[in-house]
């Protein structure tokens, strides 16, 4: 159940203790590590802090994580961060993910060589940026393969993007952009008859 910014639940009380440190109790006798409260040592804070964030008792975080907040594992996670919304009990922390904020994950090929404005088209989590130039494809021969030389795919985006880093398939070596055949593994330009196939001149040099 979410829990509104300076809510607590009904059940809920946060316990400072003269020294400081601040508990949760959820009787009002005893704080969830285990000590009896006693009036004259503890009292409730309100500073207008949101109340999960007051916390700062490990074992009573550990035990009794506030609903949209991500557990304590060591004394140094606090104060308590929000969850991430987007992944439930996963312990990551709230706009720390690119669905909470596209510009935490670091964009590739920025500052673009082709000339783009805006690093967001240069997600790192799609394959093609935005402004990939496809270069056009070629007519296949009677055979269905290239009448002249083969160019894999990976030459054929290289070529048309010039400094341009693409994550592209282990395939994209060995098949042609235009026609589709396998390509030589070694020059990616000759057309061969198998898959990891070798032509005269690249198996020579093997």
């Amino acid at each position: 159940m979410a829990v509104q910014e300076h809510q607590r639940p009904p059940d809920v009380v946060l316990v400072r203790w003269r020294s400081g440190r601040i508990h949760i109790s959820t009787d009002g006798r005893t704080t969830v590590c285990g000590s009896v409260i006693r009036p004259d040592r503890a009292r409730i804070p309100d500073d207008g802090t949101a109340w999960a964030e007051q916390v700062d008792c490990y074992n009573c975080a550990y035990r009794y994580t506030p609903p949209g907040y991500i557990g304590p594992t060591s004394g140094r996670d606090f104060p308590l961060k929000r969850e991430c919304p987007a992944h439930p009990g996963r312990g990551q922390a709230a706009g720390s993910c690119h669905l909470c904020d596209p510009l935490v994950l670091r964009p590739q090929n920025w500052p673009c060589p082709n000339g783009c404005t805006d690093q967001l088209d240069h997600s790192p989590l799609s394959r093609y940026t935005r402004c990939t130039v496809f270069p056009p494809l070629r007519d296949a021969g009677p055979d269905g393969r290239c009448p002249d030389a083969c160019e894999s795919t990976e030459l054929a985006m290289r070529r048309a993007n010039p400094g341009l880093y693409f994550d592209l398939a282990d395939s994209a070596s060995m098949t042609c952009y235009h026609c589709g055949g396998e390509v030589c593994v070694g020059c990616q330009r000759v057309a061969v008859d198998g898959i990891f196939g070798f032509c005269v001149r690249c198996g020579d040099e093997l």
